[in-house]
């Protein structure tokens, strides 16, 4: 074979892959372009430098439910806190977990007492943030709810479960 049959059978590969790589050139955009797009807004909250610390060790939500009622059952408590530290006015915000036997703090549950597998779900709301001058003892309140599409067919007896609620800074 000589050169230049050699150059021209090196150059049909190359050819080849050329126009593979060109057809995939024109084809990728469109199959980008037809994905479409999502925006995303991105905030923060910068809290004070305070320490904040609930008083007292723990609070109690007692619901007492009659389950031929059509109206939801809410009960609440309040819980005192403090914010310390160089800032005039304190920012914190507020979380709570699952609690014992919630799969998160959206999907709370209270487990029977007696009968472990029996679940009555409820919703847990509060002020998630906010602000409080420094060194005033500052009030929230918790309520919980219960549906009565969660209690109307709900074994009898008595239910519980227990939330930890926290506070930053």
């Amino acid at each position: 074979m000589g050169v230049q049959a050699r150059q021209v059978a090196t150059r049909k590969p190359v050819l080849k892959l050329l126009a593979v790589l060109a057809a995939a050139a024109v084809v990728c955009p469109a199959a980008a372009s037809a994905a479409g797009s999502h925006t995303i807004a991105v905030t923060a909250t910068v809290l004070s430098a305070s320490r904040c610390s609930f008083r007292g060790g723990r609070s109690r939500i007692n619901l007492v439910i009659d389950p031929s009622s059509a109206a939801p059952v809410i009960g609440t408590t309040s819980i005192v806190f403090r914010c310390r530290g160089n800032a005039r006015v304190a920012s914190y915000a507020l979380s709570a977990n699952g609690g014992l036997y919630g799969v998160s703090p959206s999907t709370m549950r209270m487990r029977h007492v007696t009968s472990p597998a029996d679940f009555l779900p409820y919703t847990l709301a509060y002020p998630t943030s906010g602000t409080t001058p420094r060194n005033r003892r500052t009030t929230i309140t918790v309520t919980a709810t219960v549906m009565p599409t969660d209690f109307q067919n709900a074994l009898m007896g008595n239910y519980s479960d227990t939330v930890t609620l926290s506070i930053t800074p």
